[in-house]
């Protein structure tokens, strides 16, 4: 599923770009294999899929009123458990999802939307204790 605001597709395709130029001047380094095109294949999919999950966060955000202004509290959020994703699994993914939510909760956002969050943009279950 790809972002349905143009401007989205037009902004990962301009970083995507941009991230080509810097390998080729040489300012981010290379894969050791020297597979340029596989390299920015994976920086495009990368791109779309945190696209994604900001569109997804901020549909999320407008269903339950939140206000604009603590938007990018919430995608620190989202960035967050994203992160969680890509280092834990199972059992461990979901309690240190739990501490997350705890976590922002101390900085001032509700559990209401930080739970459906985790749960409907990152399939992460997290019932109440």
């Amino acid at each position: 599923m790809k972002p349905s605001d143009v401007r989205s597709i037009k902004s990962v395709d301009c970083a995507v770009s941009r991230y080509v130029r810097s390998v080729r001047r040489g300012s981010v380094p290379c894969r050791t294999d020297g597979d340029g095109n596989s390299q920015a294949a994976n920086y495009r999919d990368a791109a779309e899929r945190a696209e994604l999950r900001a569109e997804q966060i901020r549909r999320i955000l407008n269903e339950r009123g939140v206000s604009l202004i603590q938007f990018v509290v919430y995608r620190n959020f989202g960035l967050h458990v994203d992160k969680l994703c890509r280092d834990y699994t199972g059992e461990s993914l979901r309690a240190r999802a739990l501490d997350a939510v705890l976590r922002w909760q101390c900085y001032g956002c509700n559990p209401d939307v930080l739970r459906p969050i985790a749960a409907i943009v990152f399939n992460i279950t997290l019932e109440r204790d």
